[in-house]
């Protein structure tokens, strides 16, 4: 892929399956640390704050096997040693201090207002009842989030964090023109 102009970055660690009791905190912390639009910790620092990335954040894809978190960025070649040490770095700093409480609380102010809006679309109501019976989530699970949600502490996903997040144990794929 050399003559690709952009890198993409996916740099991800194994977490739990989506039946997991945690899956509330973890899911709240990635929301927090890499989905909240670019008001994520990722999005903020790699792209925001120094401008090195066209695109970072992370997902959480919790399955009927433990599944993936992985992080995502997109850098031009130049700037994919940089971007590395700097997720590396925002990993370290979620897992030694932590998520805020504010982070927490527009993260769940986010997730459960959401919730209707992604039920807004036939291709929505189709995701959720699939997911909902593929999960054995119940009908009313839509009913249930906000207060699924609610009730994860600040020290639960930070716990979350710690258990799931190392950089020493991320796998690391770089696509596009690189040589190590």
């Amino acid at each position: 892929m050399m003559n690709k102009a952009q890198a993409d970055i996916a740099y991800g660690f194994t977490t739990m399956t989506r039946t997991d009791p945690e899956y509330y905190a973890l899911w709240l912390m990635n929301h927090a640390f890499g989905q909240y639009s670019m008001s994520g910790r990722l999005g903020d620092s790699i792209r925001e704050r120094q401008g090195m990335a066209y695109y970072a954040f992370s997902t959480l894809d919790a399955n009927v096997m433990e599944g993936p978190l992985l992080i995502r960025a997109g850098v031009s070649a130049a700037n994919i040693d940089r971007a590395v040490a700097s997720i590396d770095e925002e990993v370290r700093k979620l897992v030694t201090e932590g998520l805020t409480q504010k982070e927490l609380d527009d993260s769940r102010q986010f997730l459960i207002y959401a919730m209707p809006r992604a039920l807004e679309t036939n291709a929505g109501i189709a995701n959720y009842l699939q997911t909902a019976e593929f999960f054995a989530l119940g009908l009313d699970y839509d009913a249930r989030v906000p207060d699924l949600l609610r009730a994860v502490t600040l020290e639960q996903a930070n716990a979350a964090a710690r258990k799931y997040l190392s950089v020493d144990r991320a796998s690391l794929v770089i696509a596009g023109p690189y040589s190590a």
